[in-house]
């Protein structure tokens, strides 16, 4: 699940569906942004009912109560005045929810920096994997945006195995890849509403992060990155 599937599901939850509400709850653990909006829209619901929270009147209160002419003026004020507060706590929550997200990464060495970095402190624990055999069967379980790439910079690589990763609060598939001389390279997958910055459309993007050559492009609202051989 990633920050936008989140959000989706915080809208419309289904307290019937436990799969998803566990989903939500994972990826809430790593993402502190999930995490806030989650809290946030706790207290708003706590808010609410306490709003609305029925209290016992007190049986010889009603005879105590001046019942002046103004009184239904007075109920009116109170009615209004409870609706523009309602009304006033729905709009702060429809515009954190509906300002749009700057992204996690800023540029394309920040991507680079941290793709370079997970790829090298785990592109070789292959238990770490699972063995894919349908790719697209993988991506429908474990992911909820298209990560079947359709051309490869290198050719002649043949995908080992799989697994989600999380980079700054982010999902990410983190595929391995083999060569016929069965070096290591790593392919991660993101969605594009993680990537705060520009990618010209069908454009390999090249970099060097630490001895490691990258290879960034994006593919629809997908972004791709792979490593050189580990």
């Amino acid at each position: 699940m990633n920050c936008t599937t989140f959000t989706s599901w915080l809208e419309n939850r289904d307290v019937h569906d436990l799969s998803e509400a566990d989903r939500a709850m994972k990826h809430a653990t790593h993402c502190a942004q999930c995490a806030q909006l989650m809290q946030f829209d706790e207290e708003l619901e706590t808010c609410i009912v306490e709003m609305f929270q029925y209290e016992k009147v007190d049986d010889g209160l009603y005879a105590r109560i001046d019942r002046c002419l103004d009184l239904p003026v007075k109920r009116k004020r109170i009615k209004h005045g409870l609706v523009a507060s309602i009304a006033a706590i729905a709009a702060v929550f429809v515009i954190f929810f509906l300002a749009p997200s700057p992204g996690n990464f800023s540029s394309l060495g920040e991507l680079g920096k941290y793709v370079a970095r997970e790829h090298r402190d785990h592109g070789r624990i292959l238990p770490m994997y699972e063995k894919i055999g349908d790719m697209e069967q993988w991506t429908v379980k474990n992911l909820h945006y298209p990560a079947v790439v359709k051309q490869l910079p290198k050719k002649n690589l043949k995908i080992v195995g799989g697994r989600i990763c999380y980079i700054k609060n982010c999902d990410f598939a983190h595929l391995l890849y083999q060569d016929k001389s069965e070096s290591i390279y790593s392919l991660f997958v993101v969605s594009g509403d993680e990537i705060g910055f520009y990618m010209e459309p069908g454009r390999i993007y090249s970099l060097n992060v630490s001895g490691i050559e990258l290879h960034i492009w994006q593919q629809e609202e997908t972004v791709f990155a792979l490593t050189g051989q580990a």
